[in-house]
């Protein structure tokens, strides 16, 4: 048998400047504004030149100043008023123009789906690559933007190959393009960065900090409060988990405010009704240094998604990525490599049941718990930032040789 032909390595500086377009970017509250900062981070690291271009109300980094240049000056992102976006990105003279779409930032201002299109209008030759960051569940008047951004582009990426295949279903041009599925990696602080002496002074501090009694499990999810989440399925499973005699604390980590999201406001009132109040402690957005306290801390991750795991779910990597076993929801597909682990522990979706018995089974006996957590961890190969940035040269790359 012929052996493969090995890859043409790809020069970073070969690629020109590409150039980020993300609404929201740090310090602003978006896994999707988090996740694209930290791929062009990981880029800028390998040698590409790149520059981004966010809101106003993220942090503006001068040429020099730190990994890439982020020119925060986007106000508006609507449709009329995206005079102010497309000269930003012209007087930039990228090369490749990245899209990540949607982020927080746009709300619902159709200027983003409709760039591609003006930019071609307006003849400008560089090559255009979208990240499409959901679409399965979206509502069906963003799945409608989404189609309006991804035709003009040469590319598209999505995050999950189950994302992928439901849009090819239901966008068949998709195919004509290049198209991938490239997972995002873990946001927030890596436990390489830390001594194991460090990592026990931490766990014992916070632990203190939330009154954890002696053998009491710590739960985490970490995220921001969405309907998707799941997170009354897991109070739900908390009181059953009580009616056991199992009082494990919850702790959720995530930009939370009750005084104006309502869903938050009414999330926040659920624990108490159940009578779980006590084991719930919301931490709120925490600061970047504040999150390995918080994962060192914590025993088991806990995701419920209704939607069911996928690998566009940045927040569950991140803990995942501190050797914290994981229980979630399964997929609504086959994913490959979903069976050959021990970290990750699946139960069925928008069942209280079912997430309280996975839980008391790694929770009553702690050597279950400490086999759980000293398991091995090869889901974290491919949501590795250096590999996954590898895979982006690849796209730019080729897509730089499309017509």
């Amino acid at each position: 048998m012929d052996e493969e032909t090995p890859k043409p390595v790809i020069n970073p500086s070969d690629l020109g400047k590409v150039v980020v377009l993300c609404g929201s970017f740090p310090p602003m509250p978006c896994g999707v504004g988090d996740s694209a900062y930290e791929l062009a981070r990981e880029l800028a690291s390998m040698g590409v030149d790149i520059e981004a271009v966010c809101d106003v109300h993220a942090d503006p980094v001068e040429p020099g100043d730190g990994p890439f240049p982020v020119h925060a000056e986007i106000e508006h992102w609507g449709f009329w008023r995206m005079k102010k976006l497309v000269r930003t990105i012209e007087s930039l003279e990228p090369d490749i123009l990245h899209i990540h779409y949607p982020s927080k930032a746009y709300g619902s201002g159709l200027g983003v789906p409709y760039l591609p299109m003006v930019l071609r209008s307006r003849r400008w030759k560089f090559r255009i690559v979208a990240t499409l960051h959901e679409f399965r569940l979206s509502h069906r008047l963003r799945r409608l933007a989404s189609f309006t951004l991804i035709d003009p582009c040469n590319a598209l990426v999505m995050p999950c190959p189950l994302e992928l295949d439901a849009l090819i279903r239901r966008h068949v041009s998709t195919e004509e393009k290049i198209h991938e599925a490239i997972p995002v990696g873990p946001v927030g602080p890596s436990p390489d960065d830390y001594t194991d002496d460090r990592k026990n002074s931490l766990r014992q501090k916070y632990r203190s900090d939330w009154g954890v009694t002696d053998g009491q499990p710590v739960l985490l999810h970490w995220g921001t409060p969405s309907k998707s989440k799941g997170l009354e399925v897991l109070f739900k499973a908390l009181r059953l988990l009580k009616l056991e005699g199992e009082t494990p604390l919850l702790v959720i980590a995530g930009d939370y405010n009750p005084g104006e999201n309502d869903l938050h406001k009414k999330l926040t009132g659920q624990p108490r009704g159940l009578g779980v109040f006590e084991q719930v402690k919301w931490l709120g957005r925490r600061s970047y240094d504040e999150l390995a306290g918080i994962f060192l801390g914590a025993d088991i991750g806990v995701f419920p998604f209704l939607d069911g795991f996928s690998f566009r779910r940045s927040s569950l990597v991140g803990v995942l990525r501190w050797g914290l076993p994981i229980i979630t929801t399964k997929p609504d597909g086959v994913i490959d490599g979903l069976d050959m682990q021990d970290k990750v522990k699946f139960v069925a979706r928008n069942d209280p049941k079912a997430l309280a018995t996975a839980l008391i089974n790694m929770m009553v006996n702690p050597r279950a718990l400490q086999v759980a957590r000293d398991a091995p961890n090869p889901m974290m190969d491919q949501f590795r930032w250096r590999s996954i940035a590898e895979r982006w040269l690849d796209v730019y790359s080729r897509v730089l040789e499309t017509k």
